[in-house]
């Protein structure tokens, strides 16, 4: 949707119902069109834009510039970076895993369930690896995923998120993958860690209670 120009941005802000859904580090030489006319090359932003009459959805996505503005008109505090690499990242501010980018300050850090935390950073990696675009499955497990950090995710969506991995990274599981994009990236290990979904993988049961042999993909 393009928004170029405050004056659009305030205009899309009165007829649609605007939402940030994520905030995202590219990796090195990754790019992403701006629907606010540039090339993003840093952090970007999606938004959801439902029309308010007729509920009709559209997505934004754009830099920071035009992110902030939508934060600012949204009176919204920003959405936490998700930043897989060393560094602050993020062309304004505050970076990491946890930082803002609208117009409050620095925010106490949530407090993640460890497998809601392990299946939320597979789902961003593979976000970023496959370039999966908004209103897909996989953004709609991290919306869910992300609602809900507090506590351990269904069992159904790990196995969901391990079957998106095998039929978009064919021949490889998501650490290979992420092991591939370290030859150009300072990665942070501690987001590549996949250990406790691996083991809901490999004890998995049927709603009998019965196993089933998954491969693990994570």
């Amino acid at each position: 949707m393009e928004c170029r120009g405050t004056e659009t941005r305030q205009w899309i802000v009165e007829n649609y119902n605007v939402v940030p859904v994520a905030h995202i580090q590219l990796l090195a030489g990754q790019t992403k069109h701006s629907d606010a006319g540039a090339t993003i090359e840093n952090d970007y932003y999606i938004f959801h834009a439902n029309d308010k009459i007729t509920g009709h959805r559209e997505i934004i996505q754009c830099g920071m510039g035009a992110a902030r503005d939508f934060l600012r008109l949204l009176n919204h505090e920003g959405l936490p970076l998700f930043n897989p690499l060393h560094g602050d990242g993020g062309a304004g501010g505050d970076g990491g895993n946890h930082g803002g980018g609208g117009a409050g300050g620095r925010r106490t850090e949530p407090v993640w369930h460890p497998v809601a935390k392990q299946l939320y950073n597979a789902i961003m990696w593979l976000i970023i690896i496959i370039d999966a675009q908004p209103d897909t499955p996989i953004f709609e497990i991290r919306e869910k995923v992300y609602k809900f950090k507090d506590r351990e995710p269904f069992h159904s969506q790990v196995k969901a998120v391990n079957t998106i991995i095998g039929k978009n990274l064919p021949g490889k599981n998501l650490t290979e993958a992420i092991d591939e994009l370290r030859a150009n990236n300072d990665v942070r290990d501690e987001m590549c860690r996949f250990d406790l979904l691996i083991d809901i993988i490999n004890n998995y049961t049927d709603k009998d209670g019965n196993h089933m042999e998954i491969e693990p993909l994570f």
